[in-house]
Protein backbone atom coordinates (compact mmCIF):
# COMPACT_ATOMS: atom_id res chain seq x y z
CA UNK A 1 0.00 0.00 0.00
CA UNK A 2 1.19 3.50 -0.89
CA UNK A 3 0.02 7.02 -0.16
CA UNK A 4 0.52 10.44 -1.72
CA UNK A 5 -0.50 14.02 -1.02
CA UNK A 6 -3.10 14.80 -3.68
CA UNK A 7 -5.14 18.03 -3.56
CA UNK A 8 -4.52 18.32 0.17
CA UNK A 9 -5.61 14.71 0.68
CA UNK A 10 -3.38 11.93 1.97
CA UNK A 11 -4.64 9.48 -0.63
CA UNK A 12 -3.93 5.79 -0.08
CA UNK A 13 -3.67 3.40 -3.00
CA UNK A 14 -2.45 -0.01 -4.06
CA UNK A 15 -0.27 -0.52 -7.12
CA UNK A 16 0.77 -3.83 -8.62
CA UNK A 17 1.80 -5.47 -11.86
CA UNK A 18 3.18 -3.86 -15.00
CA UNK A 19 2.14 -2.85 -18.48
CA UNK A 20 -0.44 -0.31 -19.56
CA UNK A 21 -2.02 1.53 -16.60
CA UNK A 22 -5.42 0.28 -15.44
CA UNK A 23 -7.08 2.33 -12.70
CA UNK A 24 -9.95 0.79 -10.69
CA UNK A 25 -12.43 3.12 -8.93
CA UNK A 26 -14.54 1.62 -6.15
CA UNK A 27 -18.22 2.21 -5.42
CA UNK A 28 -20.15 4.03 -2.71
CA UNK A 29 -19.41 2.73 0.77
CA UNK A 30 -16.56 0.56 -0.48
CA UNK A 31 -12.79 0.67 -0.11
CA UNK A 32 -9.98 -0.41 -2.42
CA UNK A 33 -10.16 -3.97 -1.08
CA UNK A 34 -13.46 -4.24 -2.95
CA UNK A 35 -11.35 -4.97 -6.04
CA UNK A 36 -9.52 -7.95 -4.50
CA UNK A 37 -10.90 -10.40 -7.06
CA UNK A 38 -9.82 -8.10 -9.89
CA UNK A 39 -6.20 -7.82 -8.75
CA UNK A 40 -5.55 -10.66 -11.19
CA UNK A 41 -5.42 -8.00 -13.93
CA UNK A 42 -1.97 -7.13 -12.58
CA UNK A 43 -0.64 -10.09 -14.56
CA UNK A 44 -0.86 -7.91 -17.67
CA UNK A 45 -1.47 -4.33 -16.48
CA UNK A 46 -0.10 -1.71 -14.13
CA UNK A 47 -3.07 -1.83 -11.74
CA UNK A 48 -3.74 1.20 -9.52
CA UNK A 49 -6.52 1.06 -6.90
CA UNK A 50 -7.14 4.14 -4.71
CA UNK A 51 -9.22 4.62 -1.59
CA UNK A 52 -11.39 7.60 -2.49
CA UNK A 53 -11.50 10.55 -0.07
CA UNK A 54 -13.80 9.72 2.84
CA UNK A 55 -13.47 5.95 2.34
CA UNK A 56 -11.07 3.27 3.49
CA UNK A 57 -7.83 4.81 4.77
CA UNK A 58 -8.20 8.08 2.83
CA UNK A 59 -9.69 10.81 5.00
CA UNK A 60 -11.39 13.89 3.61
CA UNK A 61 -9.29 17.00 4.39
CA UNK A 62 -10.76 19.29 7.01
CA UNK A 63 -12.57 22.18 5.35
CA UNK A 64 -12.88 20.36 2.01
CA UNK A 65 -16.04 18.77 0.70
CA UNK A 66 -16.89 15.50 -0.98
CA UNK A 67 -18.23 15.72 -4.52
CA UNK A 68 -18.03 13.76 -7.75
CA UNK A 69 -15.83 16.51 -9.19
CA UNK A 70 -13.48 16.35 -6.17
CA UNK A 71 -13.19 12.57 -6.57
CA UNK A 72 -12.35 12.96 -10.26
CA UNK A 73 -9.75 15.65 -9.59
CA UNK A 74 -8.12 13.37 -7.01
CA UNK A 75 -7.85 10.66 -9.67
CA UNK A 76 -6.29 13.13 -12.11
CA UNK A 77 -3.87 14.25 -9.38
CA UNK A 78 -2.89 10.66 -8.63
CA UNK A 79 -2.25 9.88 -12.30
CA UNK A 80 -0.14 13.05 -12.59
CA UNK A 81 1.76 12.16 -9.40
CA UNK A 82 2.55 8.73 -10.86
CA UNK A 83 3.61 10.26 -14.18
CA UNK A 84 0.81 8.51 -16.09
CA UNK A 85 -0.42 10.37 -19.17
CA UNK A 86 -3.43 8.12 -19.84
CA UNK A 87 -4.99 5.00 -18.39
CA UNK A 88 -7.72 2.48 -18.91
CA UNK A 89 -10.41 3.31 -16.33
CA UNK A 90 -12.70 0.73 -14.70
CA UNK A 91 -15.37 2.31 -12.50
CA UNK A 92 -17.93 0.37 -10.49
CA UNK A 93 -21.23 1.97 -9.37
CA UNK A 94 -20.23 5.38 -7.95
CA UNK A 95 -16.84 4.70 -9.48
CA UNK A 96 -18.55 4.61 -12.86
CA UNK A 97 -20.06 8.03 -12.15
CA UNK A 98 -16.61 9.35 -11.24
CA UNK A 99 -15.24 7.85 -14.47
CA UNK A 100 -17.73 9.90 -16.47
CA UNK A 101 -16.75 13.05 -14.58
CA UNK A 102 -13.09 12.23 -15.18
CA UNK A 103 -13.70 12.03 -18.91
CA UNK A 104 -15.71 15.25 -18.78
CA UNK A 105 -12.92 17.28 -17.16
CA UNK A 106 -9.79 15.54 -18.55
CA UNK A 107 -10.69 13.34 -21.54
CA UNK A 108 -7.07 12.97 -22.58
CA UNK A 109 -6.42 10.95 -19.40
CA UNK A 110 -8.87 8.19 -20.36
CA UNK A 111 -7.62 5.67 -22.93
CA UNK A 112 -10.66 3.43 -22.62
CA UNK A 113 -13.46 3.13 -20.10
CA UNK A 114 -15.38 0.31 -18.43
CA UNK A 115 -18.58 1.44 -16.72
CA UNK A 116 -19.89 -1.31 -14.46
CA UNK A 117 -23.25 -1.30 -12.67
CA UNK A 118 -23.57 2.45 -12.82
CA UNK A 119 -25.85 5.28 -13.95
CA UNK A 120 -25.43 8.49 -15.92
CA UNK A 121 -28.51 10.41 -14.79
CA UNK A 122 -30.87 10.23 -11.80
CA UNK A 123 -34.45 11.26 -12.62
CA UNK A 124 -36.52 12.74 -9.81
CA UNK A 125 -38.69 9.66 -9.36
CA UNK A 126 -35.60 7.49 -8.82
CA UNK A 127 -34.03 10.06 -6.52
CA UNK A 128 -37.07 9.91 -4.24
CA UNK A 129 -37.04 6.11 -4.26
CA UNK A 130 -33.35 5.88 -3.46
CA UNK A 131 -33.61 8.50 -0.72
CA UNK A 132 -36.22 6.36 1.01
CA UNK A 133 -33.95 3.32 0.79
CA UNK A 134 -30.79 5.03 2.01
CA UNK A 135 -32.46 7.22 4.63
CA UNK A 136 -32.29 4.17 6.88
CA UNK A 137 -28.50 4.16 6.65
CA UNK A 138 -28.31 7.51 8.44
CA UNK A 139 -28.82 5.95 11.86
CA UNK A 140 -27.05 2.64 11.30
CA UNK A 141 -23.86 1.44 12.87
CA UNK A 142 -21.07 0.40 10.53
CA UNK A 143 -21.84 -3.27 11.09
CA UNK A 144 -25.55 -2.74 10.42
CA UNK A 145 -24.66 -0.84 7.25
CA UNK A 146 -22.41 -3.65 6.02
CA UNK A 147 -25.12 -6.23 6.61
CA UNK A 148 -27.90 -4.21 4.94
CA UNK A 149 -25.75 -3.12 2.00
CA UNK A 150 -24.58 -6.67 1.38
CA UNK A 151 -28.14 -8.00 1.34
CA UNK A 152 -29.43 -5.30 -1.02
CA UNK A 153 -26.52 -5.71 -3.44
CA UNK A 154 -26.79 -9.47 -3.89
CA UNK A 155 -28.94 -11.74 -6.02
CA UNK A 156 -27.37 -14.85 -4.49
CA UNK A 157 -28.00 -14.29 -0.79
CA UNK A 158 -26.23 -17.38 0.50
CA UNK A 159 -24.07 -17.04 3.59
CA UNK A 160 -21.02 -17.98 1.51
CA UNK A 161 -21.61 -15.16 -0.96
CA UNK A 162 -22.38 -12.66 1.82
CA UNK A 163 -19.04 -13.48 3.43
CA UNK A 164 -17.29 -12.67 0.14
CA UNK A 165 -18.97 -9.26 -0.06
CA UNK A 166 -18.69 -8.11 3.57
CA UNK A 167 -14.94 -7.26 3.36
CA UNK A 168 -15.44 -4.78 0.49
CA UNK A 169 -17.11 -2.17 2.71
CA UNK A 170 -15.30 0.72 4.36
CA UNK A 171 -14.77 0.39 8.12
CA UNK A 172 -16.33 3.82 8.66
CA UNK A 173 -19.12 5.86 7.08
CA UNK A 174 -17.37 9.26 7.04
CA UNK A 175 -17.89 9.89 3.35
CA UNK A 176 -21.06 7.92 2.74
CA UNK A 177 -23.86 10.48 3.05
CA UNK A 178 -22.17 13.41 1.24
CA UNK A 179 -21.05 11.08 -1.55
CA UNK A 180 -24.55 9.63 -1.77
CA UNK A 181 -26.10 13.10 -2.10
CA UNK A 182 -23.54 13.94 -4.79
CA UNK A 183 -24.47 10.84 -6.78
CA UNK A 184 -28.11 11.96 -6.94
CA UNK A 185 -27.22 15.24 -8.66
CA UNK A 186 -25.49 13.88 -11.74
CA UNK A 187 -26.42 14.31 -15.40
CA UNK A 188 -23.95 13.02 -17.99
CA UNK A 189 -26.32 12.67 -20.94
CA UNK A 190 -24.39 15.19 -23.03
CA UNK A 191 -21.03 13.85 -21.85
CA UNK A 192 -21.83 10.33 -23.02
CA UNK A 193 -22.91 11.53 -26.46
CA UNK A 194 -19.43 13.01 -26.95
CA UNK A 195 -17.48 10.20 -25.31
CA UNK A 196 -15.75 8.75 -28.37
CA UNK A 197 -13.28 6.45 -26.64
CA UNK A 198 -13.82 2.66 -26.61
CA UNK A 199 -16.21 1.91 -23.75
CA UNK A 200 -17.55 -1.28 -22.24
CA UNK A 201 -20.78 -1.10 -20.27
CA UNK A 202 -21.33 -3.95 -17.80
CA UNK A 203 -24.85 -4.61 -16.58
CA UNK A 204 -26.31 -7.16 -14.17
CA UNK A 205 -29.75 -8.56 -14.83
CA UNK A 206 -30.95 -8.42 -11.21
CA UNK A 207 -29.30 -5.18 -10.06
CA UNK A 208 -31.67 -3.37 -7.67
CA UNK A 209 -29.31 -0.47 -6.97
CA UNK A 210 -28.49 0.59 -10.54
CA UNK A 211 -31.16 -1.20 -12.65
CA UNK A 212 -30.13 -2.72 -15.97
CA UNK A 213 -32.23 -0.34 -18.08
CA UNK A 214 -29.80 2.47 -17.19
CA UNK A 215 -26.89 0.58 -18.68
CA UNK A 216 -28.86 -0.25 -21.82
CA UNK A 217 -29.57 3.45 -22.24
CA UNK A 218 -25.92 4.30 -21.64
CA UNK A 219 -24.91 1.90 -24.38
CA UNK A 220 -27.25 3.65 -26.81
CA UNK A 221 -25.94 7.11 -25.90
CA UNK A 222 -22.26 6.18 -26.18
CA UNK A 223 -21.00 6.37 -29.78
CA UNK A 224 -18.25 3.74 -29.38
CA UNK A 225 -19.47 1.20 -26.86
CA UNK A 226 -20.51 -2.38 -26.33
CA UNK A 227 -22.56 -3.85 -23.50
CA UNK A 228 -22.18 -7.09 -21.58
CA UNK A 229 -25.06 -8.29 -19.42
CA UNK A 230 -24.45 -10.73 -16.58
CA UNK A 231 -27.46 -12.91 -15.79
CA UNK A 232 -28.51 -14.01 -12.31
CA UNK A 233 -26.41 -11.37 -10.58
CA UNK A 234 -27.25 -8.33 -8.48
CA UNK A 235 -25.32 -5.10 -8.00
CA UNK A 236 -22.17 -6.98 -6.94
CA UNK A 237 -21.70 -8.85 -10.19
CA UNK A 238 -17.92 -8.40 -9.88
CA UNK A 239 -18.11 -10.76 -6.89
CA UNK A 240 -21.18 -12.90 -7.59
CA UNK A 241 -19.99 -13.71 -11.12
CA UNK A 242 -16.29 -12.91 -10.85
CA UNK A 243 -15.22 -15.22 -13.67
CA UNK A 244 -17.67 -13.73 -16.17
CA UNK A 245 -16.99 -10.15 -15.01
CA UNK A 246 -13.22 -10.56 -15.27
CA UNK A 247 -13.45 -12.29 -18.62
CA UNK A 248 -15.57 -9.46 -20.10
CA UNK A 249 -13.10 -6.86 -18.82
CA UNK A 250 -10.05 -8.84 -19.97
CA UNK A 251 -11.34 -9.42 -23.48
CA UNK A 252 -12.25 -5.75 -23.85
CA UNK A 253 -8.87 -4.55 -22.58
CA UNK A 254 -6.91 -7.03 -24.68
CA UNK A 255 -8.64 -5.68 -27.78
CA UNK A 256 -7.60 -2.15 -26.79
CA UNK A 257 -4.00 -2.98 -25.90
CA UNK A 258 -3.38 -5.27 -28.85
CA UNK A 259 -2.38 -8.15 -26.59
CA UNK A 260 -2.29 -11.51 -28.33
CA UNK A 261 -2.38 -15.15 -27.27
CA UNK A 262 -3.48 -14.30 -23.74
CA UNK A 263 -4.89 -17.42 -22.11
CA UNK A 264 -7.70 -16.05 -19.96
CA UNK A 265 -8.46 -19.56 -18.70
CA UNK A 266 -5.20 -19.50 -16.73
CA UNK A 267 -6.38 -16.37 -14.94
CA UNK A 268 -9.70 -17.98 -14.12
CA UNK A 269 -7.94 -21.08 -12.80
CA UNK A 270 -6.05 -18.87 -10.36
CA UNK A 271 -9.34 -17.28 -9.27
CA UNK A 272 -10.89 -20.67 -8.52
CA UNK A 273 -7.95 -21.66 -6.36
CA UNK A 274 -8.10 -18.53 -4.20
Amino acid sequence: MFHAQINGTNLYYDRMGGGEPLLLIHGLGERKEGWKLQQIFAEHYDVIIPDLRGFGKTKCPEGQGISINAFAKDIVGLLDYLGIKEAHILGFSMGGIISQELYKIRPEKVKSCILANTVFYVPKWLEKLLLRIFKKFNTMTVEQFKSQATSRCLYNKSDEMAQKVMPVWSDHLDGFLPAWRACLQIDYRDTLKNMNIPTLVISCQNDRICPAFFQRRMNKLLPNSKIHTIKKAGHMGKIEKTEEFNRAVSEFLFERSGAKDIIIENQMERYHTQ
